[in-house]
């Protein structure tokens, strides 16, 4: 069941305050109800200050008054759907007007001459799409640190078995692995996605997920050589500031998505606080544990102010504490 904080998650990314969400769920009970008598109910002084406080749940489609004044307040969960919905379709015209752009723009602006002295490899090199999951396999063995992804289409398909095995065993060893999907997947592929959130896997949604992306933070990226779904060969990249940019970019919309609680198991997310609870009873600091979890700084950062959440605790003194009441460490 979807909780209250993730529909707050969920509802600010459309702009819509907590203010105004509160005044939700207090004309939710008054569905069919005359607009004069809700606003008496509800302190307002008159039906034009109560329209005004309105407006902009009935601008999002979550409010709307009938022909014989009466309010219409659709459940949460339509309010949501028909705004993914019209997220989704924003993003696919701007996906079209890109791609529009991206045949044109090469013929009408001129390349400019690199100096010898400017042009220098960076590090990757070009693989045949077939070979991309037996890749990734190979660099989750080879690796440590986090696995992130973006996934648009690939849950349509069967995860390849040596990419299977590979994400397994991180994740058994303690790993995390954090992915996000389309809305639609939810919906499309329910017993993938629970599938994979059995073997351990962190799952949040996207109204749209604009590309397939491969990311082990500080040394392993893989990327389409255009971006988007459909793609003749993928570009493994290996150089440091590049991987970097590309985890941080994944980072961005993580936290931009939306959980999905049914989703969340619970085992990911207890070996990675198990290991992050050791290196902060270490007394190691923050870049000392990035470093050795193999995660950047901010995810660092984010873990231990969620832990501490989870805790009650304002410190992380006292998080040490409450952690090593309830046995955690």
């Amino acid at each position: 069941m979807v909780t209250r904080r993730a529909v707050q998650a969920a509802l600010s990314e459309f702009g819509l305050t907590l203010e105004t969400e509160d005044l939700y769920w207090r004309v939710h009970g008054r569905h069919g109800q005359a607009l004069e008598d809700a606003a008496a109910a509800l302190d307002y002084d008159g039906v034009a200050e109560l329209q005004a406080a309105l407006a902009p749940l009935v601008a999002m489609g979550a409010v709307a008054v009938d022909a014989a004044g009466r309010l219409q307040v659709p459940p949460m969960a339509h309010v949501l759907s028909h705004l993914l919905d019209d997220e989704v379709q924003r993003m696919e015209a701007a996906v079209r007007r890109v791609r529009e752009l991206a045949t044109t723009v090469p013929h009408v602006v001129p390349r400019l001459p690199v100096g010898p002295d400017e042009a220098e490899p960076l590090a990757g090199r070009r693989i045949p799409e077939g070979e991309a999951a037996t890749t990734m396999a190979r660099w989750i063995e080879e690796s440590e640190g986090d696995i992130l992804s973006l996934r648009p289409d690939q849950w349509r398909q069967p995860t390849h078995p040596a990419l299977q095995r590979a994400l397994t065993t991180a994740l058994r060893s303690g790993r995390t692995a954090r992915t996000l999907y389309p809305v639609r997947a939810l919906e499309q592929a329910p017993e993938a996605l629970a599938e994979r959130a059995r073997m351990g896997e962190e799952i949040r949604v996207l109204a749209h997920v604009p590309t397939r992306l491969f990311v082990i933070p500080l040394t392993h990226a893989l990327v389409p050589d255009m971006p988007g779904y459909e793609t003749a060969g993928v570009l493994a990249v290996h150089e440091r500031a590049l991987v970097l940019l590309l985890a941080q970019y994944v980072e961005l919309l993580w936290d931009r998505a939306v959980p999905v609680p049914e989703l969340d198991l619970r085992g990911a997310r207890e070996r990675s606080r198990r290991l992050l609870l050791s290196e902060l009873a270490a007394g190691a600091a923050d870049e000392q544990i990035a470093r050795t979890l193999g995660v950047s700084l901010r995810t660092v950062r984010r873990r231990v102010a969620d832990l501490m959440i989870d805790l009650g605790a304002d410190s992380r003194f006292q998080a040490g504490v409450e952690a090593a009441r309830r046995g955690w460490i």
